[in-house]
């Protein structure tokens, strides 16, 4: 008796918190497999992931995660999702770190009938049928914003991207919403004179900074790729014996590093996304799918959880979004 009036204790402390929780000795509905590059020193990947995790269990499903290790790991991306479709797994979410390297394991996917929930990043267009949904920003929008952003910030003179790793498409696509809006918004006044890979890491993003501002001292605008460089970017400002308020620099991503920057005076912006919402409703459409709650033709084919633009005029609000 008293290990029953346990549970049930348990079990009501449980639902006034708003969290199911699948008894130990349950029997799990099916494997879920989350597959990204890193949740070390990489907040929105964690946050993305912790909070899939939530809406995975609470359905009852088994949330495994599987990490390449590091940001630029992907051969290790695409073995850890084919060893998982090996295993005939139920579902998969992909974090996919490159555009076009996963695509043979999502069309193998696809012939045994394991769904697929993109998330975050996605993969090169024409292959929409090897996937469920993409649950992430328009990381186009998202560029396009950052220009937008930095025109009106500047009024004219020439600027800068730092980009993320080669092929892979949020970053990518960041990049070219950006320069198309640098170029249909600066009226020719607004120049974007060079762009460089920062691989997504501080370091790197430190020394093509410091090498592009070194073309032109007289830079006016940054816009990097992601908050994950934005402590090396500032280095590498300050290396140049420039101090960073006098420069439009725009960030992407919305961790609590950027906020404290935008604070602090350094950094002008940041183009926030909503980590924690995109693996919430990827675990969701994924366990309710395979729950027989819904069926493939109800899932919308792209899921935005949208943006917001973070800047001095807004911290009170920035920090309710802010990881």
């Amino acid at each position: 008796m008293k290990k029953v009036l346990a549970v049930l204790l348990t079990l009501c402390m449980v639902i006034s918190l708003g969290v199911a929780v699948v008894p130990a000795d349950a029997e799990s509905k099916g494997t879920i497999v989350f597959s990204t590059k890193t949740i070390t020193n990489n907040e929105f990947q964690r946050i993305m992931v912790e909070e899939c995790q939530k809406a995975v269990e609470a359905a009852g499903f088994t949330f495994e995660l599987t990490l390449s290790g590091d940001e630029l790991a992907v051969a290790k991306q695409v073995e850890q999702v084919e060893n998982a479709i090996n295993r005939n797994v139920d579902g998969l979410i992909i974090a996919p770190m490159d555009g076009s390297s996963l695509i043979p394991a999502l069309q193998k996917a696809k012939e045994v009938g394991i769904p697929v929930i993109i998330i975050d990043a996605s993969i090169d267009e024409g292959n929409e049928d090897l996937f469920l949904s993409h649950v992430g920003s328009n990381n186009y929008a998202i560029g396009y914003e950052a220009a937008k952003q930095m025109v009106e910030k500047i009024g004219e003179g020439k600027v800068c991207t730092v980009r993320g790793a080669a092929g892979a498409m949020g970053g990518e696509l960041r990049a070219a919403g950006f320069e198309a809006g640098i170029e249909e918004l600066g009226g020719g006044k607004v120049e974007l004179v060079n762009q460089q890979n920062g691989n997504w890491m501080s370091d790197v993003a430190m020394q093509v900074t410091e090498n592009m501002l070194a073309s032109d001292p007289d830079m006016a605008g940054i816009f990097l790729c992601s908050d994950g460089m934005l402590s090396g970017v500032l280095s590498a400002v300050q290396n140049r014996g420039l101090v960073p308020a006098d420069l439009c620099i725009i960030s992407v991503d919305g961790n609590i590093s950027a906020l404290d920057a935008i604070k602090a005076g350094d950094l002008f912006g940041c183009v926030a996304q909503y980590p924690g919402k995109e693996g919430q409703i990827s675990g969701e459409i994924l366990t309710k799918l395979l729950s027989g709650e819904i069926t493939e033709a109800d899932v919308e084919k792209e899921t935005d959880p949208g943006y917001f633009f973070m800047n001095a005029d807004n911290t009170e609000e920035s920090e309710a979004i802010a990881y």
